[in-house]
């Protein structure tokens, strides 16, 4: 879904599933939407927390966020313990490694 998400959308937005095992799944999340409910989301609907969920009929557990304005790739874990798991890996800065893409000119 490359569209933003508004509240007043009516239909509930399927987000892209990019990869999924019996560990894992990784989706498209798109400009606009939020992780999962925080104080900044009075006026919201969906988040990609409870669509995943709903999509594949299982609980899911954020990995990390995506900022709401930014999109990329979205990693939940299907039990507690991966969860735990990719949680202390993604937080060992020595194994970190960031890829992103930037529009506009670079200032010298």
């Amino acid at each position: 879904m490359s569209t933003q998400l508004y509240s007043h959308i009516p239909n509930k937005p399927i987000l892209t599933i990019l990869y999924q095992d019996d560990y894992l799944v990784a989706v498209d999340k798109p400009p606009g939407l939020f992780v999962h409910r925080s104080f900044m989301d009075k006026d919201e609907t969906y988040f990609a927390l409870q669509l995943v969920r709903d999509q594949i009929g299982k609980y899911v557990y954020p990995v990390h966020r995506l900022d709401r304005p930014t999109s990329g790739v979205l990693l939940f874990a299907l039990t507690k313990e991966v969860a735990q798991k990719m949680n202390a890996a993604f937080a060992d800065k020595s194994n970190e490694v960031n890829t992103s893409m930037q529009r506009g000119q670079v200032q010298k």
